[in-house]
């Protein structure tokens, strides 16, 4: 289909992302002044996990898009219909049936990360473009099923990483992409958040996967976006630690990564945020390169040191001129650049693959990407 990536894992294919035009600005362009497609383009939901809105935002707002269905998973979805543009789409209980009565031109996968790899696979068997929750797979097999069916139905596909087209963060990796900081050698990452309630499925391992999987997946797609680097290797340790019994989730999680130019990045995950913290998370990414350094923290906003420089400044912010959904969309049906790609996205969840092996083998495993020396 036009526009759409397809799955050939080369070092410039993985990596082609990084050498995008980034259509920046001072602010993402107002939803008026968003393009049109000229024709309608029907929309399918699977679930509301993680970050839906990514996806029924644009459909609200864009008069070419129609969310023409909802299928239930654990959230309900009864405040989404209630809304004024959705009061017309049909609610199915389960993706099978809804699947088999519709049909769509895109579809957003939001169910629980056990069963997502599967919905994902459906969809593209039946030529739909998939935009899909954050992890994509939980496995090597789920992966490998993911993969081959993009490409062999050729459509559409990306994930919901919003942390991209965040302006310090969408800055961030422009500077490092025009040279600011040099040679990316060092990074480390934080992902910090409260626990607060959390539905059965988090302590289900085969339905939730991993704290590293379903947190640690954003600052490693940051960290190989921003680096333009690889992943080699893994040793994590992920553990749960004096939580309620019956509580599997693990609330402590740390991992480094050697990268291919010999590079290391460190990550670093837990749930031990005070619910009196006035933020539910708390964010960083430090990227040391050879000529520089970047800084990024949820409450300081992005910080650098380069060159002749004495102290850390704020540089000047852009922005994505669009949302990541209609970014995609416009991938999709113009050929316009999208700030992801699928082997980049594939990429990420093969080092996530290796981290969580690492965890219960106690040693570090190697991170296989096909074609990828």
């Amino acid at each position: 289909m036009p526009g759409t990536h397809r799955s050939s894992f080369s070092r410039r294919g993985l990596l082609g992302a990084a050498a995008l035009p980034l259509l920046a600005q001072e602010g993402g362009t107002p939803a008026a002044s968003w393009p049109r497609f000229g024709r309608k383009i029907r929309v399918g939901m699977v679930g509301l996990e993680g970050h839906p809105s990514i996806v029924y935002d644009v459909a609200e707002k864009h008069p070419d898009l129609t969310l023409t269905a909802i299928a239930k998973d654990s959230m309900p979805v009864a405040g989404l219909t209630r809304r004024k543009a959705f009061q017309e789409t049909r609610v199915y209980d389960d993706f099978e049936t809804m699947f088999q009565k519709e049909t769509f031109d895109v579809v957003g996968v939001c169910n629980t990360n056990g069963h997502r790899a599967r919905v994902i696979v459906e969809a593209a068997r039946r030529g739909w473009h998939v935009a899909a929750e954050k992890p994509v797979a939980l496995n090597g097999e789920e992966l490998r099923a993911v993969r081959d069916a993009v490409s062999k139905s050729g459509v559409g596909f990306t994930s919901l990483l919003p942390m991209r087209y965040e302006p310090p963060l969408y800055t961030m990796a422009r500077l490092v992409h025009e040279g600011a900081i040099g040679d990316v050698l060092l990074m480390n990452a934080q992902k910090s958040y409260k626990l607060g309630s959390r539905a059965d499925w988090y302590n289900n391992p085969a339905l939730f996967g991993s704290t590293m999987q379903w947190i640690g997946v954003h600052m490693m797609d940051l960290m190989h976006w921003v680096s333009g680097q690889p992943f080699r290797t893994a040793y994590s340790y992920e553990k749960s630690v004096e939580q309620p019994a019956g509580s599997t989730m693990e609330n402590v999680a740390g991992a480094v990564f050697q990268l291919k130019n010999n590079g290391v990045a460190t990550l670093n995950m837990d749930y031990l945020r005070p619910d009196a913290a006035s933020t539910h998370g708390d964010d960083r990414l430090r990227v040391a390169g050879t000529k520089g350094i970047l800084e990024y923290r949820l409450r300081d906003g992005l910080l650098s040191l380069t060159g002749g420089q004495r102290d850390l400044v704020k540089p000047r912010l852009e922005a994505p001129a669009y949302p990541l959904f209609l970014e995609f969309l416009l991938n999709i049906y113009e050929q316009r650049p999208m700030l992801i790609h699928p082997n980049e996205i594939f990429h990420v969840v093969e080092a996530l693959n290796a981290a969580r092996k690492s965890s219960a083998s106690g040693c570090a495993e190697p991170v296989l990407t096909p074609g990828v020396a």
